[in-house]
């Protein structure tokens, strides 16, 4: 039979099972103090995690070679993909972190944290509160206008100015998403005070391991966090912050474009790069820094125009010059 890659396995094991699948991996585990997980297993392409209620869930590329070994050992099904434990984080008071932004030339990457604890679960749920990507804008400013009264969060901006002036190497949007991520959290945690929770989720775009290297050095980050592929779906905290740095994204998009009198559009399409060509005639280059991610292909692209259809000098501005 053909194993299924890149999919998701897991084991409701008995104590017995669990025991003996720590116990054969146990040269590659490493062990945390999330609140939900024991252990973790990397290995070749394959992520497992044993999870406190005797869960064991198999990601990755080669997931399905793994759990192959313990489906034959325990007579369960080859070929059956599942989804992750909707209910291992969804059901508790957590702190949930997404980012927008980083997929569109214009505006700023906005990244938001709140707090979700149990008694606000079925009234975000009655609001609506899923995945911002599965909402239409209007939408998501009627159901973010609501949450932000419900529940505490901590929005960042990063402006294309700054993202901009930034050294080529300080770019990366991994990066750059650990460290405002990390800040979002901690301002988060300094307005909730002792209020309790039970974890803090952010959408998984790098391994953990990743994230931690990209916050070397600083002195201010909070280790105990837990990455969640697809975190909007599966927490709903995270779900409440998509909306509400969505909402906050809009409205920034929003006041830039009413500032510069013309509509700075969502994305990095064919559409924004013919935005961007009418900003920079409108209003020149060094202006229009201010409000689109220079490090976009849609960049070069305009450039390429602009080198058969020249404009003056000073609208030019140092759109040829930069290192």
């Amino acid at each position: 039979m053909q194993e299924k890659l890149n999919s998701t396995h897991k084991i409701k094991a008995t104590p017995e099972q669990f025991q003996e699948m720590l116990d054969y991996y146990k040269g590659y585990i490493s062990y945390n103090n999330n609140p939900y997980v024991i252990a973790r297993m990397k290995l070749n392409k394959t992520t497992i995690t044993f999870y406190k209620t005797n869960v064991v869930l198999f990601q990755g590329d080669n997931e399905a070679l793994e759990y192959k070994i313990w489906a034959e050992k325990y007579d369960l099904p080859i070929d059956e993909v599942c989804d992750t434990k909707k209910n291992d984080y969804f059901n508790i008071s957590a702190i949930g972190s997404d980012e927008v932004g980083t997929g569109d030339y214009f505006g700023p990457i906005t990244v938001c944290a709140s707090l979700v604890t149990k008694d606000k679960i079925q009234t975000l749920q009655q609001l609506g509160v899923k995945d911002s990507k599965l909402l239409t804008d209007k939408q998501v400013i009627e159901i973010g206008v609501k949450i932000s009264e419900i529940i505490p969060y901590s929005i960042i901006f990063l402006e294309p100015a700054k993202l901009n002036h930034l050294k080529p190497e300080h770019q990366n949007f991994n990066l750059l998403k650990a460290i405002l991520h990390n800040k979002a959290i901690n301002n988060l945690l300094k307005k909730i005070g002792n209020t309790p929770y039970d974890a803090i989720i952010m959408d998984q775009f790098a391994s953990e391991e990743n994230y931690f290297k990209y916050l070397e050095g600083r002195s201010d980050v909070i280790t105990n966090i837990t990455m969640v592929p697809k975190g909007e779906s599966e927490n709903i905290a995270v779900a409440a912050s998509s909306i509400l740095a969505r909402v906050a994204f809009l409205k920034e998009l929003k006041r830039l474009s009413t500032e510069y009198k013309i509509e700075l559009l969502k994305g990095a399409g064919p559409e924004v790069d013919k935005t961007a060509i009418s900003f920079i005639r409108a209003h020149g280059y060094n202006e229009f820094t201010n409000v689109a991610k220079l490090k976009f292909a849609n960049t070069e692209r305009v450039k390429e125009y602009f080198k058969t259809n020249p404009i003056s000098k000073l609208k030019q501005g140092n759109m040829f010059n930069e290192k």
